[in-house]
């Protein structure tokens, strides 16, 4: 049981996807890391400086934005 959700620490993407393929992948790491960040402990936000408002304000984008 994993009681901290994975958070990707990759740097985010800096190009634009040139395919159909990493398109798809990047709009899919988009809602896994948004979802993720909904299941952080209020703590956890704080920690990196977020607010609860602000992880929800982030989760609520539609994954093709940025």
């Amino acid at each position: 049981m994993c009681l901290v959700p994975a958070i990707r620490l990759a740097p985010p993407r800096r190009r634009q996807p040139v395919s159909l393929l990493e398109r798809l992948e990047l709009w899919a790491d988009r809602r896994r890391e948004r979802r993720a960040l909904l299941r952080c402990p209020d703590n956890l936000l704080k920690d990196v400086g977020l607010s609860r408002a602000d992880a929800v304000r982030e989760a609520d984008k539609p994954f093709w934005r940025d």
